[in-house]
């Protein structure tokens, strides 16, 4: 009789601690996203103010387009990396944020290729980021899921636009590259308010 009641009171034990455990998983979920949104606000402001540089010299050389690119990519892969730590399910994200950091850092080391070898490059980056980040928001559906997989969903559209026609001038890759950066700030910086509110 003794030996069935502590049976039953581990057993009582066991399932307060999974749910003291749970309820501690809870808060600090809570606690890292409030203190999440302002990194994710700070990056949006900063990928902002990037894109209006892009726009600002779009009538630069092919170096400087592979460059600035380049740049944004390994900026955008490593948010990528810093937003699947906090993420439930973060193989997509760490893979996508691998990917982009990579083929930033390519453009950014490898900036006298052609236009075209470019233009892949980022039609490349745009495809697999945006396609990463779309299922990724559709599964997680945390705060500001449909913007995240709005963004996605775009910046894929983007990066096929861009591979089918890999032969634009400098002007309409800078507008790309600008347009895209300013997007992303965007929506990181609505994540990022959203994750506030939460």
């Amino acid at each position: 009789m003794v030996a069935a009641l502590r049976v039953t009171s581990d057993e009582e034990d066991g399932e307060m601690d999974e749910q003291q455990s749970a309820t501690v998983m809870v808060v600090n979920e809570k606690a890292l996203a409030h203190r999440y949104w302002g990194v994710m606000l700070a990056a949006g402001i900063v990928a902002v103010i990037f894109g209006i540089i892009v726009l600002a010299n779009i009538w630069g050389s092919v170096r400087l387009v592979a460059i600035l690119a380049g740049l944004f990519l390994v900026f955008a892969g490593i948010m990528q990396l810093v937003h699947a730590a906090g993420a439930e399910r973060k193989t997509g994200r760490i893979i996508g944020g691998l990917v982009v950091l990579i083929l930033g850092l390519v453009l950014v080391f490898w900036p006298e290729s052609s236009v075209k070898t470019v233009a892949v490059l980022i039609g490349l980056a745009f495809l697999f980021w945006g396609v990463v980040m779309a299922v990724a928001a559709f599964v997680d559906r945390g705060e500001g899921w449909g913007i995240a997989a709005g963004f996605g969903v775009l910046l894929a559209l983007v990066g096929i636009v861009v591979i089918a026609w890999p032969g634009p001038t400098i002007a309409i890759l800078m507008i790309l590259v600008g347009l895209d950066a300013i997007l992303f700030g965007a929506s990181l910086i609505a994540q990022g308010l959203a994750l506030r509110r939460a």
